[in-house]
């Protein structure tokens, strides 16, 4: 059987440990309560969560964070990370349990002093990452019920980047990078186009999907295969779509420093060829 030797009282619920040189961080309600440095726990003394914390930068940074806090919002911080890590998502517990503790915290104090951050990407994170906002929605409505607050959709956005970044390959720097271009790249569409793009429809979706997987084959410099029998027909046909594809594929180029392929302009026209088709009756 481990034991764990104490080695700092973070709070009643947070406390750190050593085990074989090995540091660790141990969470469970009350653990931490008429608990001291140098005594001793057992692994089947109500451990909720075990983390180990390997680099020393994290250990520093989880130690400072909780300190900030009282037992209340530490509760609620350990209340969020169980819902996401007995979620079905693949977690990485110790990247989450960091970062979500961080942005929670300050999430928390900037909610109490009134100052919200607007998120501009809510739509395009829900429809990218379905799974990791459907876990998000949950977690801010236990927060809401712990805390006794309210936190804006904004919120729940911010939370559902932060699961998706732990099960992706991706940061969350790139994956804001990514909603960033595609509000561009909607932008674009909706100026040339001359219509407002509805944001709840299929096409909606397939076009922002198109648009993350065409940023992740820009950056690994990935080549589609071209049609110039294809290319011929669409720039006939389809000028106007084919020339809105060519322009976001310019931006994209600018935005990521990468080179763009022809197939690529190829297959945007088709997803802008939709926008134009599918334009509201209202709108003409």
């Amino acid at each position: 059987m481990s034991s764990y030797l104490i080695t700092k009282v973070l709070n009643n619920n947070v406390i750190i440990c050593t085990n074989e040189m090995q540091e660790y961080v141990l969470i469970a309600k009350g653990i931490g309560f008429n608990k001291k440095i140098g005594m001793t726990l057992h692994e089947n003394q109500s451990i909720e969560k075990l983390y180990i914390l390997d680099q020393k930068s994290q250990q520093d940074h989880y130690k400072t964070l909780v300190e900030l806090a009282d037992d209340n919002l530490i509760q609620a911080v350990i209340d969020a990370v169980n819902i996401i890590t007995n979620s079905v998502m693949k977690i990485d517990n110790q990247k989450l349990v960091v970062s979500l503790t961080d942005h929670i915290i300050f999430a928390y104090k900037r909610m109490k002093q009134n100052q919200l951050i607007n998120n501009p990407f809510v739509m395009e994170t829900k429809q990218l990452y379905g799974e990791a906002y459907e876990i998000a929605e949950k977690v801010i409505e236990r927060l809401n019920h712990v805390l006794e607050v309210n936190f804006p959709e904004d919120e729940i956005g911010f939370i559902a980047l932060h699961i998706a970044s732990n099960t992706d390959t991706m940061s969350i720097r790139e994956m804001e990078k990514i909603n960033e271009l595609i509000n561009k790249s909607i932008f674009i569409l909706e100026h040339d186009l001359k219509h407002t793009i509805d944001k709840e429809t299929v096409q909606y979706q397939r076009f922002i999907r198109h648009i993350q997987f065409l940023i992740r084959r820009l950056n690994k410099g990935e080549v589609l295969q071209k049609t110039s029998a294809f290319e011929e027909l669409l720039k006939t046909q389809y000028p106007l779509c084919f020339n809105i594809a060519l322009k976001i594929m310019k931006m994209l180029q600018q935005e990521l420093n990468v080179t763009v392929y022809e197939a690529e302009v190829i297959y945007l026209t088709l997803h802008v060829y939709h926008f134009m088709v599918d334009k509201p009756s209202d709108q003409t």
